[in-house]
């Protein structure tokens, strides 16, 4: 679009009811003492209550892990999600391991898959439902179908020894996933044997926690359906390229944030809504022409100008501004195109929300809203280092070799150099969504 300013006339975009993604709460990030949940009902109870205000699927299995660990004293511990008849690693948190490593751990195992049967640990208490207590994994009788695998413990030279695994079963009890914990540890550190009480707490945590991934699921399935919608236009906006845009995001905004000394409690609100709202960035694609969006040449004037729409198009499905998770999902589909320099588009606007639109001059620099600046990066990022219909992959040293020769231009400086630093985190993002 020009710099000049212009009318747009929208054609009425049907209204989406996106009312069940919205997510509030707090994102996860290490608790302080204070804030540890008590070893008693009330401590589950008042876990509960903030597990119930969590609405993204990410930051709820990696708060329900965290916190499952705490109330029984874990050193580490695994969230598996069932798809089908396998169980798939969502998170992984290590205290000996991971500490202040927490972001690769996020991802770097989750690409991982156990069938659901009796002969591995976690297998075995999805497939029957029963939890499983064991105080040395190293010592199991000789007489049970299932097994330790000591591969984990090989390679990282870490040393498993006792194990809690309950089934995370809803009140319907269907199968959700498996929570694993890993080596109770007493007020010395040392690993001991899980008790009958940490029995009943894991159990009647997991209980409750079920029913909140149950729901946290279907909205995570919600956005993922309009991701779909999406790409009946374009076949790019997969539901894997979606979830990598969110995750990048997330992670970038996190080191981001920090190092603007954003307040912790801004930060827990923003990565939880980041995440859906940058998997959203594209979804006004779906009011453009298949035609546009599949052309493999070069585009002419009116059919660039009309692609450009998507990002006006998008915006206008969130309309409520009493939502923080919409605020930054319609500023995120505005502005994800505009550049630093001040030659991307849709540019500042009249109100978005009226049929004939005032466009001016492209935003530039600060007056693009961060996130936007955010899912700018991981987005391009994304659509280099895949392979597409009418090109081939990038290498990836190729990809961050422009993405720094772009810094100051097409992205924000301070956003490239900060993602040019998480390349292990990234790498992992990708194999997970893969």
């Amino acid at each position: 679009m020009s710099s000049s300013s212009e009318v747009l006339e929208l054609e009425p975009l049907s209204n989406v009811d996106l009312s069940l993604t919205e997510t509030r709460g707090a994102g996860v990030r290490p608790p302080t003492e204070e804030q540890l949940p008590t070893r008693d009902a009330a401590g589950v109870l008042a876990v509960m209550e903030e597990l119930n205000r969590i609405r993204d699927l990410d930051t709820l299995l990696e708060r329900v892990l965290l916190r499952a660990r705490h109330l029984v004293r874990a050193d580490a511990g695994t969230i598996y999600l069932r798809a089908g008849n396998d169980l798939y690693f969502s998170f992984i948190q290590n205290d000996t391991l991971f500490l202040g490593q927490t972001a690769e751990s996020r991802y770097v195992y989750s690409a991982n898959t156990l069938p659901i049967n009796r002969n591995s640990l976690a297998g075995y208490v999805a497939e029957t439902k029963d939890p499983l207590v064991i105080d040395d994994v190293y010592d199991i009788r000789s007489e049970v179908s299932y097994s330790f695998n000591p591969a984990f413990d090989k390679k990282s030279n870490y040393k498993t020894g006792s194990m809690l695994i309950v089934p995370l079963l809803t009140r319907d009890n269907a199968l959700v996933g498996v929570l694993q914990l890993i080596n109770a540890t007493d007020d010395s550190g040392k690993t001991v044997p899980f008790s009958y009480q940490d029995r009943l707490f894991a159990s009647q945590f997991a209980q409750q926690a079920a029913d909140a991934v149950d729901r946290a699921k279907l909205t995570r399935e919600m956005v993922l359906h309009l991701v779909e919608l999406s790409a009946l236009r374009d076949p790019f906006e997969t539901a894997d390229h979606a979830n990598r845009i969110g995750a990048y995001s997330v992670e970038l905004y996190d080191r981001w944030a920090t190092r603007a000394r954003v307040n912790e409690q801004e930060i827990r609100s923003n990565r939880e809504i980041m995440r859906t709202a940058a998997m959203l960035h594209d979804v006004g694609k779906a009011a453009i022409s298949e035609l546009i969006l599949r052309k493999e040449t070069n585009l002419s004037e009116s059919e660039r100008k009309r692609m450009q729409l998507h990002t006006l198009y998008g915006a206008r499905l969130f309309k409520n501004d009493d939502s923080p998770w919409e605020v930054m999902a319609r500023e995120i589909a505005l502005s994800h195109h505009e550049r630093w320099d001040g030659t991307g588009y849709p540019g500042h606007t009249s109100s978005i929300f009226a049929r004939s639109i005032k466009i001016g001059r492209p935003k530039r620099a600060d007056e693009i809203p961060v996130s936007a600046r955010i899912v700018a990066v991981a987005d391009v990022y994304d659509a280099l280092v895949s392979r597409r219909a009418h090109k081939k992959a990038w290498r990836e040293q190729d990809v961050l070799t422009q993405l720094r020769a772009e810094a100051g231009k097409r992205f924000d400086p301070g956003l490239v150099e900060i993602f040019l630093g998480m390349n292990d985190v990234v790498r992992s993002i990708r194999r997970k969504y893969s």
